[in-house]
């Protein structure tokens, strides 16, 4: 299992060689000697030690003067925050071999010491890195801990790795066990398949290994459902078009939206809660919006297909996944609105002219995120080809997508009262009546037609829902 110092080791291990000087039962492992062999930066290093791991951490955080806090008690593991990268620290009791043994895939299953760089690997891995091939170290692997099905799809396709054909075997025949994990740590992978380059190709592969059933039956439903003459493609297949086009959207604003790519890229760089961006919403959005499609589908007696209802049935469902994946409540409302909302820049299209009216309306149904909306919404429109659609309204949806991200970009106006002033004035208490009224009047300041307080008073009192004194 030893092999001859890579150049490309030797100088990775310089900064930890002069962290640790004289620790002879240090080395780097996983995914670190991983990286650094696939030419990849290295960011953040994993380190196991025969020795002592807290005490390890600890002379570590005291020498680059970074914070130290435990990982996993249960399993010895510390880490060491440091202004640009991470350092994690687990013992392994049993020794190195044993340690890389335990490993998933052979490519993370090589240690490289740091005291001197002698490298140690379990068989095969050198040559399954070379060759480019995710392949387990045991029959086991995914049956020791089954997160492992997700996350050979993750490093598949984050790092273009073919999978080995008796692993892909071993994954079909384990899938079921993909659901045992917890759901923040199902999500972590998910995630990253939907972030990575191409996450179709993500999905798919699931779908392959059998692991899309699994912890996504929602999407997994979507496949064979038949549409009408307006889509080309099935459920499933016109959803991951639509995965496609999202992504290409975020990465490139541009192509689309012309002057008010700056604009979308703002929107969907905002952050939703401390892990999330509107961004990673934006693909969850594109990957749910038809999610209820199976449960409304009708086939009428005229022999058109419908889905009466599945936008806002699919909101409540896209929520409920999110729970389940344990992702925060700020995630589950931006999708939700997504999901809900992914049909309404289309029912403008045959108005021709878009109105400040409309923009507001516009803004209004799908505040805060109406921008990550019209993304969805344009992507949704390039993914449907159907006998029945028509190039002209696919480019007049064009149009008016960027129309509306620019028309949204813009500042929009302070109120022109407060509801406390206005039900002073009516003469009541403030309530949903008033909130209503407030509603007018905004939608009529957008539209130009009143502009200063008195205006707004006197279009309050002329409405037939207004108070009387």
């Amino acid at each position: 299992m030893a092999h001859a110092v890579d150049p490309r080791l030797a100088r990775a291990l310089i900064p930890l060689q002069e962290a640790f000087a004289g620790d002879g039962d240090l080395w780097l492992v996983g995914g670190a000697v991983r990286d650094v062999l696939l030419d990849r930066p290295l960011s953040d290093w994993d380190l196991v030690t025969t020795g002592d791991a807290e005490h390890t951490a600890r002379c570590y955080s005291k020498a680059v003067g970074a914070p130290v806090f435990p990982l996993s008690e249960r399993h010895g593991a510390w880490r060491v925050v440091g202004e640009d990268h991470e350092v994690d620290i687990t013992g392994a009791p049993d020794g190195i071999t044993a340690d890389l043994l335990r490993r998933d895939l052979t490519i993370n299953a090589i240690a490289v010491r740091v005291a001197d760089g002698k490298t140690l690997a379990v068989p095969g891995a050198l040559d399954d890195l070379e060759d480019r091939v995710l392949r387990v170290v045991a029959d086991s692997s995914f049956r020791d801990d089954p997160l492992r099905l997700l996350r050979l799809v993750r490093l598949s396709v984050e790092l273009d790795l073919a999978v080995a054909p008796e692993t892909v075997a071993l994954a079909q025949r384990d899938a079921a066990l993909a659901a045992e994990p917890a759901g923040e740590r199902q999500r972590a992978e998910l995630e990253r398949i939907l972030l990575s380059r191409d996450p179709v190709d993500g999905l798919r592969f699931l779908d392959q290994l059998g692991l899309l059933g699994v912890v996504l039956p929602e999407v997994k439903a979507l496949a064979a459902v038949e549409q009408n003459r307006y889509h080309h493609l099935d459920v499933l297949d016109h959803t991951l078009q639509v995965l496609d086009a999202t992504t290409d959207l975020i990465e490139q604003p541009e192509f689309a939206f012309g002057e008010a790519a700056p604009a979308v890229a703002t929107a969907l760089s905002e952050l939703l809660d401390a892990d999330c961006d509107v961004a990673l919403a934006v693909r969850w959005g594109a990957l749910l919006h038809d999610i209820a499609k199976p449960d409304t589908r009708v086939e009428f007696e005229s022999g058109h297909i419908g889905f009466p209802g599945h936008a806002q049935q699919g909101a409540e469902l896209a929520t409920a996944i999110l729970e389940r994946l344990r992702y925060s409540s700020a995630m589950q409302k931006c999708v939700a609105v997504l999901v809900r909302e992914h049909l309404r820049l289309g029912f403008l299209v045959p108005d021709g002219v878009l109105d400040a009216r409309a923009v507001h309306r516009y803004r209004v149904a799908t505040d805060p995120w109406a921008i990550a909306s019209v993304v969805v919404s344009l992507a949704d429109r390039w993914s449907t080809r159907g006998t029945r659609a028509r190039q002209r309204w696919i480019r007049r949806h064009e149009q008016l997508a960027i129309e509306m991200a620019q028309a949204l970009a813009l500042p929009v106006a302070a109120p022109l009262l407060r509801g406390d002033t206005l039900a002073e004035v009516l003469g009541c208490e403030p309530g949903p009546v008033i909130g209503a009224l407030l509603a007018q009047i905004a939608e009529e300041q957008a539209a130009g037609t009143i502009s200063n307080e008195a205006e707004a008073i006197a279009f309050a009192r002329a409405q037939p829902s207004a108070p009387t004194a």
